[in-house]
């Protein structure tokens, strides 16, 4: 079976070879766990350790948690990947291009992984400074009919906003779409709108002239860790004892 053929002055992989990828990872990962697991099982005195986020989980709590266990584990150097959705962050760990996600908990995981419940967070409404909606609580259908930012349609953030106005009845008005987490902020200083956010984030915008308020119902989501089933390196396996202690 060839896994290379060669065009030119190129080698490229085959569709064997390219199907080849995501077994030949894993099986790279469970030898440097087993020779981690021998050689520094306890201390941690070296390793690396690879993450994945959603975006809007990785200021709060993914920076907290790899601060925390940095200062523990100073010697283990962690890589953190940035995948927009779960499907794409269910995909680097089931392909071992990731050891632990941090994500938010649904009804079913794909069989291979495991997930560990770490938090519920609360989100909450910040509007543009001198917003009339100056109450703690605001019912949803109260914002029919003021402007909206928001993550791009397939997002968690997107689908958190969907579900809350669709529960009220009434549709969202978006009025921009982006895909940078760290603009979303700066626009509803601007004016530019209102938008759904973690609460602290939305503690930030409160610092810094935002009009917050707590939705109603309130709308919130189970923040998770998970990863592949079966034995991890010592890294990423105190990184979840740690994290979820």
């Amino acid at each position: 079976m060839e896994l290379f053929h060669r065009v030119g002055h190129d080698v490229r992989l085959t569709p064997a070879g390219a199907a080849l990828i995501g077994p030949a990872r894993q099986i790279q990962r469970d030898v440097e766990t087993a020779k981690a697991a021998v050689a520094d099982v306890a201390g941690l005195r070296s390793g690396s350790l690879s993450l994945c986020s959603l975006p809007t989980l990785a200021a709060n709590p993914l920076a907290e948690l790899v601060g925390t266990f940095r200062k523990r584990h100073p010697k283990v150097v962690v890589d953190l990947a940035a995948p927009e959705t779960s499907g794409e962050l269910q995909a680097l760990l089931r392909s071992g291009a990731c050891e632990i996600g941090l994500t938010e908990g649904i009804a079913s995981l794909p069989e291979e992984l495991v997930a560990h419940d770490l938090l519920t967070q609360q989100l909450m409404i910040i509007l543009p400074p001198g917003a009339a909606q100056r109450r703690r609580r605001i019912a949803m259908d109260e914002l029919e009919r003021v402007p909206f930012i928001a993550a791009p349609t397939g997002t968690s953030s997107r689908r958190l906003l969907d579900e809350a106005f669709d529960a009220a009845g009434v549709t969202p008005q978006v009025a921009v779409v982006t895909a940078q987490r760290d603009a979303i902020l700066p626009l509803v200083l601007a004016g530019a709108g209102a938008a759904l956010v973690p609460e602290s984030l939305a503690e930030e915008a409160a610092r810094l002239g935002a009009t917050i308020a707590r939705p109603d119902p309130s709308v919130t989501r189970r923040v998770v860790l998970t990863h592949r089933r079966g034995p991890l390196a010592p890294a990423a396996r105190r990184f979840v004892e740690e994290a979820v202690a």
